[in-house]
């Protein structure tokens, strides 16, 4: 991305990627699972498609920003 527009700010201030991630978490069992997967089956999980892989990867960085902005992530998010 160029360099000026990744400084740039928008009218009603700097935009804050982190906190909107985790604002946008949601908990999903299926993600969860494949979380459950990796943990007890990781040749399993080894052999997953790449989609799936960086679906996960994605899921678990939002969930863990969502963790570090005070929501709750445990217990189907609720």
């Amino acid at each position: 991305m160029n360099e000026n527009l990744r400084r740039a700010e928008f009218i009603d201030g700097r935009r804050d990627k982190e906190r909107t991630r985790a604002e946008s978490w949601h908990w999903d069992g299926r993600m969860e699972e494949l979380a459950a997967m990796k943990r007890s089956h990781p040749e399993m999980f080894d052999r997953m498609g790449p989609t799936a892989l960086m679906s996960l990867g994605y899921y678990e960085q939002d969930k863990k920003l969502a963790a570090q902005h005070g929501r709750d992530v445990t217990n189907g998010g609720k």
